[in-house]
């Protein structure tokens, strides 16, 4: 019977060490964002709840980062809720969209950033949500799918 010395896995992994970098480190980092994506605006969209029993009601909140208070391009920004209910696909969702008009003097310039909608959701199953702000030149920014589990009572 030939045994390996001890030595010879601790090299491997000193190796690996060398070649990659820590093991443990690399794996449990998050990739930094270019810094470019820094700055570039950006939608959250959250339930409160996540999840209860029918029917419930859930209240969305979406926050807009990135955008200076005085944008001329979004100023009454045009705002699209996405509901895709159990059973659908992204495609048969229910869209509703608010496209308010600027009618204030040139220089008032008002910026929303922040947004909310509130569900009254009666079918068990699970619902998603998105939230979509279009400036007038057609730059869009369009948060993740905000998910409600909504269970049966009995």
């Amino acid at each position: 019977m030939t045994s390996r010395p001890v030595a010879f896995p601790l090299l491997l992994l000193l190796l690996a060490i060398g070649l990659d970098g820590p093991p443990a480190v690399a794996w449990s980092r998050k990739p930094k964002p270019p810094p470019e994506d820094k700055d570039k605006p950006k939608l959250v969209l959250t339930a409160n709840p996540a999840f209860g029993f029918t029917p419930v009601t859930v209240v969305l909140t979406g926050s807009l980062t990135g955008i200076a208070p005085l944008d001329r391009n979004f100023c009454h920004a045009a705002v699209t809720w996405v509901r895709i209910d159990p059973g659908m696909t992204e495609r048969d969702g229910f869209r509703t969209r608010e496209d308010p008009a600027c009618v204030h003097p040139e220089e008032e310039i008002s910026v929303t950033t922040g947004f909310t909608k509130t569900l009254n959701l009666h079918q068990p199953g699970s619902y998603l949500i998105r939230l979509e702000v279009e400036g007038k030149d057609g730059t869009r920014v369009v948060s993740s799918f905000a998910r409600v589990e909504v269970l049966r009572a009995h």
